[in-house]
């Protein structure tokens, strides 16, 4: 059975399991625990940028003093140069301050100003984001945007999902947006971010080496409108361009390309980001179901699992019967969840998905990092294993390592899985099934638990789920995946039914 789960979208989840894992490079954005270092970082930079500005300014009050005295004596000679020159004092004076002083003027304007503070920069540069960073940041708003149909405005201005926040995106913010979404060939969103560059440009002190420049912002917006097939706008755009600059040749370039194009049919140049506005369609649609309380559903204590159940039984919510998903209430302490947190938070790593051409790879459709415990080594790890037997009663012997081959050989395909939410979040990052219509928001010391497979040991489409993005705060996971083949006495594949769900595979 070699079942192809279809992944969805997710934002910023901070994905734990309870299983070993391999070194990799670190990265910044895909959790907010491993950016907390960048405000350190940023402080750094700031207060190194402050000195700087302090070396300049000694130099430029210096040099302000220095003209005053210079202006004075100056008009001094102005207003009588005659009389002033007879003074032998001053004739001398003027001779050696234009043949000694201004050589030395010269010498002190050429010194480098805040030299060790340019050198400081450069020490910290090794710690500064990527560029992948900055993709996965972008990535996240975008997705935010996608699973919850935000208006880009409301996004721009700080209003998430109808709640204000004190935070807000400047042009040069933006404009990275759109340019990163015209590099992954969604030109269409791209226009809708970078049409919002100018409605949000204001006035800044930035420098022109870091402030967006006109004629970079025109030929960007062109660009998008050429990927969108919208070639009037685009040579519109372009033309613009070249009455900033009418000596680009690159520009002059582009603008016949695209009257080369104006002549051609339309085509299906739009096919991949179609492809993926559909996914975020079906993305928003699951992230934004609305809570309800279907009749037959209910809670109750779980006694009977094992036999301990019956000293400490486990509070259960019914989230749904078709597929059965369950809620078990306070699984976890305080403390319990401390302590798991502390271990992650040592050695987190980017969170990888499989497809068929290349396993284990880095995709945009799981933005997370983890870390991986290994169950045995700690008292803790030991008794969260046994309490997992309790909550699902399967054997968990064989349950998922990471990282080996022989996974499936062995062990078989992942029957269930249980996901513990280890904090709250304050807005977003619920877990939906989009094909059940499920949806449950995390809430710390509590535990989702479902089958993924069902009776016959095929894949259930109705347990595919995803990780809505998480809007505003941090989500904490922690995963166990049960595989199938050490419960065959426990669970034994049963022949279909008529009721059973649709089927993967």
């Amino acid at each position: 059975m070699n079942i192809q789960w279809i992944l969805l979208p997710g934002f910023f989840l901070v994905f734990l399991a309870l299983i070993q894992g391999e070194e990799q490079k670190s990265t910044h954005s895909l959790s907010v625990v491993t950016m907390v270092p960048l405000v350190n970082l940023e402080e750094k930079l700031i207060d190194n940028l402050e000195e700087y500005a302090k070396a300049m300014d000694h130099k430029l009050q210096n040099i302000r003093r220095n003209i005053q005295k210079m202006r004075t004596e100056n008009k001094k000679a102005q207003l009588d140069a005659i009389g002033y020159l007879s003074n032998p004092l001053n004739g001398f004076s003027l001779v050696r301050r234009l043949h000694q002083d201004w050589a030395g003027w010269r010498q002190y304007m050429e010194q480098p100003v805040g030299a060790s503070k340019i050198r400081n920069l450069d020490n910290l540069r090794s710690r500064l984001p990527c560029k992948e960073d900055l993709h996965d940041a972008c990535e996240g708003l975008v997705r935010i945007q996608g699973n919850y149909e935000l208006n880009i405005t409301d996004i721009i201005r700080g209003k998430l999902q109808g709640r204000q926040h004190n935070a807000s995106m400047s042009a040069i913010d933006i404009f990275a947006v759109g340019n990163y979404l015209l590099n992954t060939s969604r030109p269409a969103s791209a226009i809708q971010w970078l049409q919002e560059v100018v409605i949000h440009s204001q006035e800044s002190f930035l420098p022109a080496e870091i402030s967006v420049k006109e004629v970079e912002f025109l030929k960007l917006l062109a660009l998008a409108h050429k990927g969108n097939q919208s070639f009037p706008n685009a040579l519109a755009l372009m033309e613009s361009c070249l009455k900033l600059r009418p000596h680009d040749a690159d520009l002059v370039r582009k603008c016949r390309e695209i009257e080369e194009l104006m002549g051609t049919p339309l085509n299906a140049t739009l096919k991949d980001e179609k492809k993926s506005y559909l996914s975020l369609k079906e993305m928003a649609i699951a992230c934004n179901v609305t809570l309800k309380n279907p009749a037959g559903l209910h809670c109750f204590y779980n006694f009977n699992t094992t036999s301990f159940l019956r000293l400490a039984p486990l509070k259960v919510e019914q989230v749904g019967l078709h597929p059965q998903v369950l809620l078990y209430h306070e699984v976890l302490s305080p403390r319990e969840i401390t302590s798991i947190i502390r271990i992650a938070t040592q050695r987190m790593k980017v969170a990888k998905t499989t497809n068929k051409v290349k396993t284990n790879s880095k995709t945009h459709y799981r933005t997370a990092k983890y870390h991986w415990i290994v169950k045995e080594m700690t008292k803790l790890g030991r008794r969260i294993k046994r309490r997992i037997g309790d909550m699902t009663g399967f054997d968990l012997q064989s349950s998922e390592s990471y990282q080996r081959k022989n996974d499936y050989r062995t062990g078989g395909d992942r029957i269930a899985t249980v996901l513990f939410y280890l904090s709250d979040v304050e807005q977003g990052g619920a877990t939906a099934f989009p094909t059940a219509r499920y949806i449950v928001y995390p809430r710390a010391g509590t535990a989702l638990f479902w089958h993924n497979l069902d009776t016959e040991g095929n894949g259930d489409l109705l347990s595919r789920h995803t990780a809505c993005a998480v809007i505003s705060g941090s989500k904490w996971v922690m995963t166990e995946w049960i595989r199938e083949r050490s419960q065959i006495f426990i669970r034994p594949c049963l022949p279909r039914k008529n009721t059973t769900s649709p089927r993967l595979g």
